[in-house]
């Protein structure tokens, strides 16, 4: 689904453009998520795993072109300066028994972590989802070691409901255990 442009303030005066990227915006989103994979141990994957996308840029343009057209699926992204500063998704299931639930990912590059867009993203996923019929519940996944990521999702609701151990294996071996948290929106 498209996430028409709006225009936001957030903390130290930050101008922000929270929209769906467009397909000519590939790109600027494949450099987006590689700046955070390469700046972060907490999301699934590492700059290596987008080269099949940067050898083939219509591989990312189909993406967000499926996104947009899809009435299950918001892709958003944040805009500073013409730049994509973060992106996140929010997916509602199909299937009949598992369509109160939509599933949230996100992803902020580090110059721009503690600016207010991860609140802000949130807010407008939250808000979309208590707005589409049937919806009860959101969930994601979070490293365990990840505290101020989980401290947001907290602050919006969200409570552990299970773990998964080792749900990430880092190059040097080592592993991450992962908390599955959920916000229920009827209660």
């Amino acid at each position: 689904m498209i996430y028409e442009a709006k225009e936001f303030t957030l903390k130290k005066g930050l101008k922000v453009i929270l929209k769906s990227p467009e397909v000519s915006d590939a790109r600027k989103l494949l450099d987006s998520i590689i700046n955070v994979s390469a700046t972060s141990d907490f999301i699934t994957s590492l700059p290596e795993d987008y080269q099949p996308y940067l050898d083939d840029i219509s591989k990312e343009e189909a993406f967000i072109e499926s996104n947009r057209n899809s009435p299950n699926s918001y892709l958003f992204a944040v805009y500073h300066n013409d730049k994509i500063v973060g992106n996140c998704f929010l997916n509602f299931l199909g299937n009949i028994k598992i369509r109160h639930r939509g599933r949230i990912g996100i992803a902020i590059t580090k110059e721009y972590r503690g600016m207010g867009i991860g609140s802000l993203l949130f807010d407008e996923m939250i808000n979309i989802a208590k707005n589409r019929e049937g919806v009860t519940q959101l969930e994601l996944e979070v490293i365990k070691d990840n505290a101020v990521a989980k401290k947001l999702y907290t602050s919006k609701g969200f409570v552990k409901t299970g773990e998964r151990p080792r749900a990430l294996r880092l190059p040097n071996g080592q592993y991450l255990d992962e908390e599955i948290m959920v916000k229920y929106l009827d209660r």
